[in-house]
Formats: C-alpha cells, structure tokens, sequence
C-alpha cells in the first residue's frame, strides 16, 4: 500500500468534531450550528470540486475491495477534501464488509451530474436473491470476519485533519439480509421459513457488529453510521414485531460496541418509523437521520422526540432536486427555527444523501442558510 499522503485544500477552516458531538449528545454549550450527511453521490463530488473520480477507484476507496492503489488514495483524498471544504467536521468512509449478490436492477441515471461516466442507476431486485432455501444459505460465500478489510479508514486515520473524525459508514442489518433473499421472499420466509430468516439476520448481524468492532478501535473513528432503510412512505417494511426479533438486538449490540469504545451511535433509516422511534431511542442510538416531508417533516419529529435523541437533516430530497433556490433557503430557515432554536440536538443536512439528482445550486444555497445562521447566533465568519 503506498505511504499515506493527504489532500492539498483550496481554503482554510477549523473542523471541530467535539462541537458536533456535544450537539449529537444534546449537551448545552454547544457551539456552531454542524452540518451533517450520510454520504455525498461521486457526482455531487465532481460537481462541487470540479475533478473526474474513477467508478472503479471509488469502489476500492470505499472499502469494498483492497484499497492499495494511488488512484485509490487519491478519490479518499478527493472525498475529504470535500468533507473538509463544505464544511463537515467529519470524513466517511467505508469497511470492507460487503454481501456478494447480483440481484440488482439497472436503468439509466436521468440526472445531469452523472456518478460515473456511461453509469446506470441501480435499484434493488425485491423478488428474489441468492438465498432462498438452507442449501443456499450453507452454499453461499459469507464473508469472513478476519477478511474484512479496512483499509480506507486506514489511510484516513493517517491524513485526517486537525479536529476531524471519521464517520464510519455500515449497512444495515435488515437491509442486507432481507436483500439476500429479495423482500418478497423474505416476507413470505417469515411465516414459511423462520428459521432460515433468523439465521440470515444472525449471521449478518454478527458481521456488521464484527466490522463495528474493529472500526471503533481506529484511534480518528468518531462516530459508526448505520444505514438500516427500515420503512417506506406509511409504515415500517416489515412488522415491528418482526424488527424486534430479528434485527433490533443486532443493533443495540452495534451501539453498545460503538458507546464501549467512546464513539457515537447514529442511525440513518429512510421511510416511516414511527411505530419504533420509541425502540430505537431505547436501543440507545445518539441520533436518528432521514426525513421526508410527505411523512412527517423534520420539525414535528425534533418537536416529539427531539428531547431523547438528536434529530439530524431534513431538508426534503424532492425540494432540493426540483425546487427554487428560494424555496430551499426559505425551507431550510424554517426548519431552523424550530431544530436550530435551543443550539443543540440538531444537524443541517438534506433529508437523505448529497445525491447526484440535487441541484447544485439549492445544495449550496442550504448550506449557505446554515452558515448565515451561525454567523447570526453564534459570530462565526
């Protein structure tokens, strides 16, 4: 692996993680107003730095594979140099823990910053996948805990600036083991097959903590992010009952790691959850991201939970992709007024990712609101 050599940055700013995790806990004395997102699409990154990332280079810098190249390195650089840049007090990266399939379906992507040159769009094939009987589950290629590799967090600890973490981000449990059998397969497993469902989510759940378990030993690891999608537009994609059984115990496990260790636990899960925000409060997550307006907007959830757990984004991926500039700034002041008032417990960010579909200019003109509101409430430049 070549020697670690950091990012040339185009302006100067001081990241203050300890800020955001005083914010994330809700403790008073909190300082700037953070921003905060699971991630940022290659394309958003390209668009915003104005520099060409390789897929593949990308693929191995997110962990997936050995990341042992200097094309490698350098989209890590390029992905903190961003980070750094836009603002964040954190970079995130990825682990080597993947779950081999090919149960994908792809179109192409309709948005003008593409993540990668000829690049589709993919979605998850929901009917079916590489597990659907015992014979598959013994037969297919689980990962191997001591395999895992971790060598993108590795090249971050070494280059990571002054007052920045790593955010450490995991798939989710539910995610990939109902992606192993296809969601339709798994819903039909649960009654026809619970036995094979509960050794899916076992056997994953022990990988993701595994992963967690390393991760959290990187002495620049702040903070583990686990995305776990449990829901869609009107309730949780499987029971509560279900979540409880078979998935929630994994996660609990994942924050205890992540407490244990002095890092903070924080949950991204799209789609309606409020059946389980009590759980997952409970679970003892520090803060629970995505939000949809047409579910409920970012301010009712900070008003009734807002108290137990951080609530972090918000800002909704429909606005910031079709909107004006001047519907964005007047909807990321209003959410302020309300999650931003008591200086604590709240993050800016969109209500998913910097996906690539996001315009530019209402991307910028978000985070721009965020910085006028600090400079109005707290003096920063």
């Amino acid at each position: 692996m070549p020697s670690a050599v950091g990012p040339k940055y185009s302006v100067k700013r001081r990241p203050d993680f300890e800020n955001l995790r005083r914010v994330l806990l809700r403790q008073p004395g909190s300082g700037a107003l953070p921003f905060i997102e699971l991630y940022a699409d290659p394309g958003m990154v390209q668009m915003l730095l104005a520099e060409e990332l390789s897929w593949n280079a990308i693929t191995r810098a997110g962990g997936r594979d050995a990341m042992d190249t200097q094309e490698g390195q350098a989209v890590l650089n390029t992905v903190l140099r961003f980070c750094y840049e836009y603002g964040y007090d954190y970079v995130y990266a990825w682990t080597g823990l993947a779950f081999p399939r090919s149960n994908y379906l792809v179109g192409a992507d309709s948005a003008e910053a593409e993540n990668w040159v000829g690049g589709g769009r993919v979605w998850q094939d929901e009917t079916t996948g590489p597990i659907q009987n015992w014979a598959d589950f013994e037969t297919y290629p689980w990962p191997k805990p001591e395999r895992i590799t971790y060598r993108a967090i590795e090249h971050l600890n070494a280059v990571v600036p002054d007052g920045m973490k790593i955010s450490v981000n995991l798939g989710g449990v539910f995610e990939n083991s109902s992606w192993l059998m296809g969601l339709e397969s798994f819903s039909y497993a649960l009654v026809d097959q619970p036995d094979l469902v509960a050794a899916i989510c076992q056997q994953v759940g022990e990988l993701t903590t595994a992963a967690a378990a390393h991760a959290v030993t990187v002495d620049n690891v702040g903070m583990v992010f686990l995305g776990d999608d449990l829901g869609f537009a009107t309730g949780t994609l499987v029971s509560p009952a279900v979540l409880r059984e078979f998935i929630f115990p994994h996660h609990r496990r994942l924050v205890e790691i992540a407490h244990a260790a002095g890092r903070l636990a924080l949950l991204h899960s799209c789609g309606n959850v409020e059946r389980v925000m009590d759980d997952l409060i409970d679970i003892g997550f520090d803060a629970k991201h995505s939000f949809e307006d047409k579910i409920m907007p970012v301010e009712e959830v900070y008003r009734r939970w807002g108290d137990r757990i951080a609530i972090l984004g918000g800002v909704d991926m429909d606005l910031l992709g079709r909107g004006s500039e001047d519907e964005v700034r007047r909807r990321t002041r209003e959410i302020l007024e309300v999650c931003a008032a008591n200086g604590t417990g709240y993050c800016l960010g969109t209500g998913n990712s910097a996906a690539n579909y996001v315009l530019k200019e209402n991307f910028l003109a978000m985070l721009d609101e965020g910085h006028r509101w600090n400079r109005e409430h707290f003096s920063t430049p």
